[in-house]
C-alpha cells in the first residue's frame, strides 16, 4: 500500500515502494508463465486464468485486467531483446520472408515475417507494399531473400532473390485443371520443371551431388521451361497467358537456389513459421490495439526463435 493525497492546486502525490519491493502482487515467473500461455500457446486470458490456478491453487488467482499489465510489462520486458534479433536478421546473408492477413483495432493489418535458420521476426503493418518490406527489412538490405511472386518484393535485385516453386506448382496444376490444350502443356511443363527441381535439390541436401552441379544439370530444364512460357504468352487462355508473362518477367529469380548457396527452391521455412501467426489471428481476430500487436510481435519473435534454436 502506499499513501497518495491530493495537493490544494490539483497534482496528485503518491509515496514511493522502498527499494526491492515489486509494483504488483504477481512476481517475474508468474508473470513469465501466463503470458508464455496467451503469447505462445495460444490460451485465451480467461483459459491462463484458469490454468495458472490448477497449477498453483488458489494464491495464484488473478483478475483478467492483471493478465492484460502482465503483457505489457513481458512486451516491454522483450523490447530489447526485439531490437536486437531485428538487427541480426537485417545483417543476415539469407532470409525467408513471408506474410499473412492480421487485424488491428479491427481494421485490415498484415503480419510480416523474416525467418532465417535460427532467427524468426515478426512485423505488423497496415501496408502490404514495398515501403512495409524495407520498415521490416531496412531500406538497403544487402541479403538474399526467398519470397513468392509478391510484388512487394520486386525492388530486391533479381539476381538476389529467389522465387518459391511449391507456389509455382499450385499454380501451374491449376492450369492443368482447366480443360484448355495449351494451358495443359504449359502446365505439364511446369510440373516437369519443378519435379526436376525437387529431385536435384534433395540429392545436394543429400550429399550426393556439391551445390556448384545443381546449375548445370538443370540447364536444360531451364531452357526447356523458358521455351514453353516464351510460347505460352500468346495463349488464348487468359490465366494461363498472365502467368506466362510473369514467370518470364523474374525468370532469372527461379533459378537463384542454384547460383546463391543457402537460397533454397522453396520458401517452406517462412509458410512454417508463420502457422503459429495464423491460429493466433484466427483464436483471437488479432490485435486490439498497437500495444497489442507489439506484444504479438515480440512474443512470436522470441518463441519461434527459440523453437529454431532448440531451446
Amino acid at each position: 500500500r502506499r499513501f497518495r493525497m491530493t495537493c490544494a492546486c490539483g497534482a496528485i502525490t503518491t509515496g514511493e515502494l522502498p527499494e526491492g519491493v515489486p509494483p504488483t502482487c504477481v512476481g517475474p515467473r508468474l508473470q513469465a508463465v501466463l503470458t508464455t500461455l496467451t503469447g505462445r500457446y495460444r490460451l485465451s486470458r480467461r483459459e491462463a486464468q484458469e490454468v495458472v490456478v490448477s497449477l498453483y491453487g488458489p494464491k495464484a488467482e488473478v483478475a483478467l485486467g492483471t493478465i492484460f499489465s502482465l503483457e505489457r510489462r513481458s512486451s516491454e520486458a522483450l523490447g530489447a531483446v526485439y531490437k536486437e534479433a531485428l538487427c541480426a536478421v537485417r545483417q543476415s546473408e539469407t532470409a525467408n520472408l513471408d506474410e499473412t492477413g492480421w487485424r488491428e483495432d479491427k481494421r485490415k493489418a498484415w503480419l510480416w515475417g523474416a525467418i532465417t535458420r535460427t532467427l524468426s521476426v515478426f512485423r505488423i503493418d497496415r501496408r502490404r507494399s514495398a515501403e512495409a518490406f524495407h520498415a521490416l527489412m531496412g531500406e538497403d538490405y544487402p541479403g538474399d531473400i526467398q519470397t513468392d511472386r509478391w510484388v512487394s518484393y520486386h525492388s530486391h535485385a533479381k539476381t538476389r532473390r529467389g522465387l518459391c516453386w511449391a507456389h509455382l506448382k499450385r499454380d501451374f496444376k491449376a492450369l492443368t485443371e482447366l480443360g484448355h490444350k495449351g494451358a495443359t502443356r504449359i502446365g505439364n511443363a511446369g510440373l516437369g520443371a519443378e519435379a526436376a527441381v525437387t529431385r536435384a535439390y534433395r540429392r545436394y541436401l543429400a550429399g550426393e551431388i556439391a551445390h556448384s552441379s545443381l546449375r548445370p544439370l538443370l540447364q536444360a530444364e531451364r531452357c526447356r521451361l523458358e521455351r514453353v512460357l516464351a510460347w505460352g504468352r500468346a495463349s488464348t487462355e487468359r490465366k494461363a497467358a498472365a502467368l506466362c508473362r510473369d514467370v518470364l518477367r523474374r525468370y532469372t529469380s527461379l533459378w537463384t537456389f542454384t547460383r546463391r548457396e543457402g537460397v533454397e527452391p522453396t520458401n517452406n521455412r517462412a509458410e512454417r513459421a508463420l502457422r503459429k501467426a495464423v491460429l493466433w489471428r484466427k483464436g483471437s481476430f488479432g490485435s486490439d490495439s498497437p500495444e497489442g500487436s507489439r506484444f504479438a510481435e515480440r512474443m512470436l519473435t522470441v518463441s519461434e526463435s527459440l523453437r529454431s534454436q532448440g531451446r
